[in-house]
């Protein structure tokens, strides 16, 4: 894997990471859960005993979230915002709850704390005058293991009104109802899966993109391989001669090297392209390896030789429709292509004497035999360069019954 998509891949991972445990914290931290409150107490007016359940309370941001049953009691004063604040709480008493107001300039964390260090297992704070029985959900980082809820102000007026009275009120703080604010354990969830969707999606994209970048370049530089084989085999292949004293190339008008830009001398070695142009042996045959063309007319020696890569051969090439293309006329060639080899030239200074020819012979000496020429009759088949043409037209001539 590249150095560059390396450092994307743990770029990604490590925001995602990061979106992960933020999006779990803030899920946490907009979590609601209700509190069910079972308010008893004994009126020795009436001899009767009160009981009373509603869901009523929030549980705090930072608040376990548990049950607490125990006897309630006010601080002095209402507030709990100085350190001074005191509980008439008997000495024997455990697990008792504070009943607070909310506000007089402290936050709900300095609250619970000091009743907790007054032994409190619970704190309930009732909102401010003029709120009914609205309630919000408390922010109290650093409270520990004491759990905090917030009930209305009217709920918790009557509370206190009882507690002034000399009542003794018990209090069931049980856990009710749990709400998401945006997310919900299922959301937590669901985001979770999402998380380990995605990075495995992104490693596994990453680890196929490698791989197949790995082969690619292993394809290529095999391709590369069998390139510069068939291209030594190639150069081989080429005419190479040596430059004399007097020949045209070291005259003052001859071109010069096109690789090293050189004139040529007496002594140097040249090789002799398929196009016939020529270069230095020692010039020409570092670049054939590497781009296997002449430099200045872009001839590819391969083709020209008639060598093909090893994957040509096992592609299963098909022959060409001779019949697709027309015939080339003799003055359209190119004098690259007309000119080659020697050996090609050698075969088309001595023509082969075509089947139209003979054919004429023998008529005029069918006519020398017989002068009359009524009686003579001549099959002239005619002549044509491209084999496959003439094989069609000799289809047409005699049409299968």
């Amino acid at each position: 894997m590249e150095p560059h998509t390396k450092r994307y891949l743990f770029s990604w991972l490590f925001v995602a990471y990061i979106l992960q445990v933020s999006s779990l914290h803030f899920a946490q931290g907009t979590y609601i859960c209700t509190a069910y409150l079972n308010v008893s107490f004994f009126d020795p007016e009436t001899n009767e005993t009160f009981w009373r359940q509603e869901e009523s309370g929030l549980y705090g941001q930072d608040s376990p979230k548990e049950t607490v049953t125990g006897e309630v009691f006010l601080p002095e004063p209402i507030h709990s915002c100085e350190l001074e604040t005191s509980y008439d709480v008997p000495s024997d008493a455990k697990g008792w709850i504070a009943l607070i107001q909310r506000g007089h300039g402290c936050t709900f964390t300095e609250k619970i704390n000091i009743a907790a260090s007054k032994g409190a297992a619970a704190a309930v704070i009732y909102n401010e005058p003029g709120t009914e029985n609205r309630v919000i959900q408390m922010s109290h980082p650093g409270t520990g293991d004491t759990v905090a809820i917030m009930i209305g102000h009217t709920r918790g007026m009557e509370i206190v009104s009882l507690i002034k009275r000399g009542i003794a009120v018990t209090m069931s703080i049980e856990v009710g109802k749990q709400h998401g604010g945006w997310m919900g354990h299922y959301s937590v969830f669901f985001v979770s899966i999402s998380f380990f969707v995605v990075t495995a999606a992104t490693v596994g994209y990453f680890i196929f993109y490698s791989a197949r970048r790995l082969n690619s370049v292993r394809l290529q530089s095999r391709k590369q391989r069998q390139l510069k084989a068939e291209a030594k085999k190639a150069i081989g292949k080429l005419q190479v001669r040596t430059v004399k004293q007097g020949d045209e190339e070291t005259g003052p008008d001859a071109d010069t090297c096109a690789v090293c830009i050189e004139a040529y001398k007496a002594g140097d070695v040249l090789s002799i392209l398929t196009c016939n142009h020529f270069f230095h042996k020692t010039c020409i045959e570092p670049w054939l390896l590497e781009h296997r063309t002449c430099p200045m007319c872009k001839c590819d020696i391969l083709k020209a030789l008639g060598i093909e890569p090893e994957d040509d051969h096992h592609g299963g090439s098909i022959p060409p429709d001779f019949r697709s293309y027309p015939s080339i006329p003799e003055e359209t060639r190119s004098e690259t292509a007309s000119s080659g080899y020697a050996s090609v030239q050698g075969s088309e200074e001595h023509p082969i004497p075509t089947e139209s020819t003979t054919v004429f012979e023998t008529a005029h000496e069918v006519a020398g035999q017989n002068p009359e020429p009524e009686d003579i009759q001549m099959d002239s088949q005619p002549h044509y360069d491209n084999l496959a043409f003439e094989e069609e037209s000799r289809t047409h001539t005699n049409p299968r019954t």
